[in-house]
């Protein structure tokens, strides 16, 4: 069954970074990319270089009507800023985006210094694309589609897991898996300490700590591999505790 709209994660890594272009925040403009080329997504489809070419040039901030987004979680009651500049390059979607004033808007550029901001991912519509192998051989890891022609509606940034927290995990071995969530951890109780969020955007947090919290569980009794128990470090559990008694 073909989807009418979709929601490819792109993990923010080392090539594809989120930058604040000015530290102190005051003009508020951030750039980074949406998608990158040419690497399987946990569907199994490939983006290819050329795809967002008519959106881009029908929809972008250089279009007259400018409809492109940039959201917070895909959320179109959170919109972040507005994009003043989108383009293809050898990486992927490049884009600037001009932050708002607004409270999420301010809240957004600290979550972006402190780190706790570290994926993107793109609402779109596929318009044309071959398929490399047809879905009932397709397994995970495997490329089934590749994507020449998309109807890109927004680009949104991500706190943390986006809307699959396991998502960034995937293909980790255990203690890497372990890792990332003591390290998001950290960031999190450091949030939580500084104290300079809006209400909402603590909210936000908080159901996230709530989600490691239960991930954490699973954790404890999920297998990895055959004969080899998974098991959450203590200072994870730790971390874990102490939040629930900051509460």
């Amino acid at each position: 069954m073909e989807k009418k709209y979709s929601y490819r994660e792109a993990e923010i890594s080392e090539f594809f970074p989120i930058q604040i272009k000015d530290i102190d925040g005051k003009k508020g403009i951030v750039t980074g990319y949406f998608a990158d080329f040419n690497s399987i997504d946990s569907d199994g489809d490939i983006i290819r270089p050329g795809a967002f070419t008519k959106s881009i040039s029908e929809w972008g901030p250089k279009s007259t009507k400018k409809r492109i987004k940039h959201l917070l979680n895909h959320d179109t009651s959170k919109p972040l800023g507005a994009i003043t500049d989108l383009k293809e390059d050898a990486k992927g979607l490049y884009y600037e985006s001009q932050v708002g004033s607004h409270s999420l808007g301010v809240d957004f550029i600290k979550m972006v210094e402190s780190g706790l901001v570290t994926e993107h991912s793109i609402g779109f519509q596929t318009v044309k694309y071959n398929q490399l192998k047809p879905w009932s051989e397709w397994r995970a890891g495997e490329a089934a589609r590749e994507l020449t022609d998309l109807k890109l509606f927004e680009g949104s940034s991500l706190t943390s897991w986006g809307a699959n927290m396991n998502t960034p995990l995937t293909g980790l071995k255990s203690a890497d898996r372990i890792q990332k969530m003591n390290d998001r951890i950290d960031l999190i109780l450091k949030a939580f300490r500084g104290g300079s969020f809006t209400d909402e955007t603590f909210d936000m947090l908080e159901i996230e700590m709530k989600q490691l919290q239960q991930y954490v569980i699973d954790l404890s009794t999920h297998k990895d591999e055959p004969g080899e128990q998974e098991q959450p470090k203590s200072d994870t559990l730790d971390a874990i505790r102490e939040f629930k008694l900051s509460l």
